[in-house]
């Protein structure tokens, strides 16, 4: 038999030659495909799971909190391990699985028996939610904000507007990359529209904080009035009433005394504010900036991830105001190349 096809190959040398250009072409083509990271990523399947509660202490949170979760996911096909974390305000409950489970059919599982955690959960403004698709081996890509004299801030201080810059325009601009699972926002402040309410004013119009909540949420909203058919024309109509600016929320009605109307205004300083911190963003010891982790999703090829978020930055500069600048301080294909330049190094070493 072999006899046979070293003879064949012989009388067809043309052919065979052909063949291995061929196969030497496809061999090129896979490894310029093949996937390749600085380190193996050996992170097990797990799927975390973050529950806020501001203003609740870590008892409060372990018991309230964290115990029922907890509870619900040890029955869960394949789980062999669950463990959390209770701190102030926050939990965060890690389920871990087998190794031959899928990461999508685990998160699945997860959220499905959420549900049945919800109703043994005390009512809170955000319910649990899972955390991205990634490993601690997913931070590809940093970027931070910077905002020169030209910037129009609106009103807000620097930092704050550039945080609002970030989480609203910039990151969903970044999530739409494929291979991107999220975008972790760092440094500046939380916008928040603040009402400081004087309690002298409210005993005056005998007035309670429920009262102006109730007629903040009141007044917040659209709603919808169908349509009108004027002539061969249909005419949609609507009432637009979400609050845009600091002046809706001051001049939103309170109560009505002898004719006169009460607001907000009347009764309270409404301004710009921030939400409290427990940390910030620094460049280089000298100035606070708001900063931007890309994670990569989970099984993705990190070189093509990052070239396609280079690609999208071109995008990105162009949709931010005059006078905001995108800075790229770090992505991983450094690393990668470097890794892979010292394999390939070592092994042309050990062939010759």
């Amino acid at each position: 038999m072999i006899e046979k096809i070293i003879e064949q190959a012989l009388k067809k040398r043309l052919l065979v030659a052909l063949l291995l250009v061929a196969v030497f072409a496809a061999g090129i083509d896979q490894y310029r495909k093949l996937p390749t990271d600085a380190f193996p990523d050996i992170s097990p399947v797990m799927v975390p799971i973050f529950a806020e509660a501001h203003g609740m202490a870590p008892e409060e949170i372990e018991r309230l909190i964290t115990f029922p979760i907890e509870s619900v996911m040890n029955g869960l096909p394949g789980v062999r391990l669950v463990k959390s974390t209770s701190a102030f305000g926050m939990a965060v409950i890690y389920v871990y699985f087998e190794d031959a489970m899928d990461i999508y059919f685990a998160r699945q599982i997860v959220s499905e028996r959420m549900n049945t955690a919800m109703a043994e959960l005390s009512e809170k403004e955000e319910p649990p939610v899972l955390g991205p698709i990634s490993t601690g081996l997913g931070e590809v890509f940093m970027y931070y904000l910077t905002a020169d004299s030209t910037a129009n801030t609106e009103g807000k201080d620097k930092n704050t507007y550039l945080r609002e810059i970030n989480d609203w325009l910039v990151k969903f601009q970044l999530q739409t990359v494929p291979g991107v699972t999220e975008i972790l926002s760092m440094g500046g402040h939380i916008l928040q529209y603040q009402i400081k309410v004087n309690p002298y004013l409210l005993n005056k119009y005998d007035l309670g904080l429920e009262d102006l909540e109730d007629a903040i949420t009141s007044n917040n909203n659209n709603a919808g009035g169908q349509f009108l058919v004027l002539g061969s024309e249909e005419y949609l109509v609507r009432g637009i009433g979400l609050i845009e600016h600091l002046e809706d929320l001051r001049n939103i009605q309170l109560k009505v005394i002898n004719g006169t109307p009460v607001r907000i205004k009347d009764v309270a300083v409404v301004e710009f504010g921030n939400e409290i911190r427990r940390g910030v963003v620094s460049r280089n010891g000298q100035e606070e900036v708001v900063a931007g982790i890309v994670m990569k999703l989970f099984g993705e090829n990190t070189s093509e991830v990052i070239e396609r978020l280079k690609a999208k930055i071109k995008d990105v500069q162009a949709a931010l105001p005059q006078g905001v600048s995108f800075v790229q301080y770090y992505d991983q294909s450094h690393l990668v190349s470097n890794a892979v330049g010292t394999v390939q190094k070592a092994l042309l070493q050990g062939a010759g």
